[in-house]
């Protein structure tokens, strides 16, 4: 009986030492881990905020070989949606709740029996390279959660900075080594088969253009004149960089500065990228174009099918309260010079945000 009785005190102290010490935790539990990747903020901005990447780098996608994933939603930005189902860790959700381009992605997590909380991704460039903050924040019940969430904490910051090694890893090995005559950006998914072909959902990208030297003939004029303008204006330029340039230019570009679509005139500028600075000729003339934040879309097909593409990116803006840094640039992967199929003509489509 003695002993039953200290055994019943013991537990009864440990009991209450439980609940006195959960009183003392906090409530809001939080936790946070960063590491330092050495390539422009486009690379893992476009790697977290696509979700079906995640399978590349996720701490949990490489512990589990169990766990399969679904995608539902938005391909990419506000709206996706990816959920597991794990033999290990159950079944559970995750979605996009806010994406500010380059800079945080927000998430709310839905782990089933085993509660709610929200997550985030912050980015932050400086030299070309990018500091990743990934935390996540939960409000925990007294007074299980709050123990549980606890002693968690160091498992959990575990976990992220594995993760954050494998997405540094990932980004850093993919090469980059942007085109000298190119004002593209080498980012990471632009050009290997995933992104969207049809006009129905486009997909877009957070990027940035390079800087480059471009010699640029300003025009003007309406939609039905724009082939022949386009052919006279980069006639212009070629016999331009054929006497300054060594006859190297890059993929060509229009810049657009004003576009009236009841009337269809627009101004702008046809652009080649060059090498270097070299002097202006008649209405020729050589700029350096600074690196500029973009959200971008690839349209296959004729030049007269692109407004989907421009309403989309417009919407994204907008949805996401961007605000414009200048008009929008369209560059040519192809075109009527290389291919005689209108279908197959390749053209980045850009807007310049701040």
């Amino acid at each position: 009986m003695k002993f039953l009785k200290i055994t019943g005190i013991i537990l009864i102290v440990l009991v209450a030492a439980f609940f006195i010490i959960a009183a003392f935790l906090p409530k809001n539990f939080h936790v946070e881990q960063s590491v330092v990747v050495d390539r422009p903020v486009e690379y893992s901005f476009n790697m977290v905020n696509t979700l079906a990447n995640w399978e590349k780098w996720s701490p949990f996608s490489h512990n589990d070989s169990t766990l399969v994933n679904s995608y539902t939603g938005q391909e990419s930005g506000t709206g996706s949606v990816m959920s597991w189902s794990s033999k290990r860790s159950g079944t559970g959700s995750m979605k996009i709740t806010g994406s500010i381009p380059l800079k945080k992605i927000d998430f709310d997590l839905d782990f089933g029996e085993q509660g709610t909380s929200t997550a985030y991704f912050k980015f932050e460039e400086e030299d070309g390279k990018t500091t990743i903050y990934w935390g996540m924040d939960a409000v925990t019940g007294y007074p299980v959660e709050r123990v549980v969430y606890a002693l968690m904490k160091n498992s959990m910051e575990a976990v992220f900075n594995k993760g954050l090694k494998n997405l540094k890893d990932v980004c850093e090995s993919i090469q980059y080594k942007p085109e000298k005559l190119d004002i593209l950006s080498t980012i990471p998914l632009f050009k290997d088969g995933t992104h969207g072909k049809t006009s129905k959902s486009p997909k877009l990208y957070a990027m940035r253009l390079n800087d480059a030297f471009v010699a640029v003939m300003r025009d003007s004029c309406t939609s039905a004149d724009m082939a022949k303008a386009m052919e006279k204006d980069y006639g212009q330029l070629i016999g331009y960089i054929s006497q300054y340039q060594n006859g190297s230019f890059g993929k060509p570009a229009t810049l657009w500065y004003r576009y009236d679509e009841k009337t269809t005139f627009g101004v702008f500028e046809a652009a080649l990228p060059v090498g270097a600075m070299s002097p202006g000729k008649g209405n020729v003339k050589v700029m350096k174009m600074h690196p500029k934040k973009v959200i971008a879309g690839i349209h296959y097909g004729p030049y007269e099918k692109t407004m989907y593409m421009y309403q989309a990116i417009m919407k994204y803006l907008k949805d996401n309260n961007l605000e414009e840094a200048g008009g929008p640039i369209e560059i040519y992967l192809n075109g009527p010079s290389t291919e005689p199929n209108p279908d197959k003509w390749e053209t980045v489509i850009m807007f310049q945000i701040k």
